[in-house]
């Protein structure tokens, strides 16, 4: 995808189709988490996990995405800055296969994902705290060009 197009329609949707997203697709977003430019040593640090929402029917609608970070590591000032390179190497992933994502910030909802039985079904070790959410899929709506990109300071000056 051309990178210029990716930035324009690069953003968060509110709702998703109950279309199933392929092996294919969520290899490629793993594979982005996986290529993030960090510190070799950190990656035995964050766990990222895929999964879906019982809720869900078994084979439709939206995957989330789980960082979780290794329990010793909690008070490590530059966890979220990390966390945060492979969310969005993953994020940018999704939006180059043209798909939606939805950050899920709640912290209501990551302390739910932290109890021992959560993390059991969903597959986060027990020595992991999740930090991060993203949810992905295709959308239910267009996703549209952002209004006024084009127009902006730096889209004059440098496109």
């Amino acid at each position: 995808m051309n990178f210029r197009r990716a930035v324009i329609i690069n953003r968060p949707v509110e709702r998703f189709s109950s279309f199933e997203l392929s092996d294919a697709q969520i290899e490629s977003i793993i594979l982005a988490g996986l290529a993030t430019p960090i510190p070799t040593d950190l990656y035995k640090k964050f766990h990222i996990t895929f999964y879906k929402e019982q809720s869900d029917s078994k084979n439709s609608g939206p995957v989330n995405i789980v960082i979780s970070l290794k329990d010793e590591e909690e008070q490590k000032e530059s966890k979220y800055l990390f966390a945060g390179m492979i969310m969005g190497q993953m994020q940018l992933a999704v939006t180059s296969l043209l798909l939606g994502y939805k950050y899920i910030t709640d912290s209501q909802e990551l302390s739910e994902l932290s109890t021992p039985d959560q993390k059991e079904k969903i597959g986060i070790p027990t020595n992991y705290t999740p930090i991060q959410k993203l949810q992905i899929g295709y959308p239910a709506e267009e996703v549209r060009d952002r209004d006024g990109l084009e127009n902006s300071v730096l889209a004059r000056r440098f496109v």
